[in-house]
């Protein structure tokens, strides 16, 4: 299945503004240490995710990483970024899939900042341009991450299985980002102590 196939349906003449809407409100709500530059990529790559169906779902990371590493100097900034993304998009919009398949979010948070810190690299050459950006999806994967999974939250209908799995998945991680939107749904989260 392609990405974009669960990405919500938005019907907008402008997907940029739509989606920057509400990646800023999500950067806002969680005090994210993210520059508006990168907030603006984060907008970016949702309005183009939104569109796009050319994304090869059956390419794992490994398989991406491979052929980054493998590239040209010019081909491997764009493979870089192109596993960068994906890892981005999988972990803060497609994280359910992840339960399913066994695989670590700690997987996919060190593959997308690994790439991004290579596309870093490669562009701070003086031929190639700035790079801060791409820098800092490196140094601060997670917390776009957790901008990128608010607007998912916020932009995606809540059926009670939907609330469920956030209940399920604030109790195995604690995330102060699903408590919030939890009780936003009017569910009080609590962790029961279990006796012996």
């Amino acid at each position: 299945m392609a990405l974009n196939q669960r990405l919500p349906l938005v019907e907008q003449d402008n997907l940029f503004d739509w989606f920057h809407d509400r990646v800023d409100e999500a950067a806002r709500h969680q005090r994210a240490p993210v520059s508006q530059e990168t907030l603006f990529y984060l907008s970016q790559l949702l309005a183009d995710e939104g569109r796009s169906d050319d994304v090869d779902p059956n390419a794992t990371l490994v398989e991406l990483r491979a052929h980054a590493a493998a590239a040209p100097w010019g081909a491997s900034i764009t493979r870089w970024r192109s596993l960068g993304d994906r890892a981005l998009l999988t972990l803060g919009f497609f994280r359910e899939n992840l339960r399913r398949r066994a695989i670590s979010p700690d997987y996919y948070v060190e593959m997308g900042a690994t790439a991004y810190a290579a596309v870093s690299r490669r562009l701070r050459l003086p031929e190639a341009g700035p790079a801060d950006v791409f820098a800092e999806l490196a140094d601060r994967f997670v917390p776009c991450t957790e901008v990128i999974a608010e607007v998912r939250a916020e932009s995606c209908e809540n059926t009670d299985s939907d609330v469920v799995r956030l209940y399920e998945e604030w109790l195995a991680t604690g995330s102060p980002r699903l408590a919030d939107r939890l009780r936003s749904l009017g569910v009080v989260p609590v962790r029961f102590a279990v006796s012996a």
